[in-house]
């Protein structure tokens, strides 16, 4: 089981045996909502050239594998989250 099933079931078991007031309430839907942004992520490669800060371009795995380019060579490894208004 990965890290974001195993949140998952805990903030699910938690809410079932909690008798919860309004402010923990509040606090489960953050924490709901943070797990589904990350559950959501997608892992991205970005170009680390100090002389290029500002030409900055995002690569997912699979567009790098279909140019050919491997990801350790001076690529930094990052996370997208995409906007929730542009996953609507």
């Amino acid at each position: 089981m990965i890290q974001n099933e195993k949140d998952r079931q805990q903030i699910e078991a938690l809410r079932l045996f909690m008798d919860m007031n309004e402010t923990q309430k509040t606090l489960f839907e953050i924490a709901d909502r943070l797990l589904t942004e990350r559950e959501n992520a997608e892992v991205v490669y970005y170009d680390t050239d100090p002389e290029l800060p500002a030409n900055i371009e995002f690569w997912s795995e699979g567009r790098m594998q279909g140019y050919g380019i491997n990801p350790t060579s001076d690529f930094k490894k990052g996370v997208w989250i995409p906007d929730i208004k542009e996953a609507e």
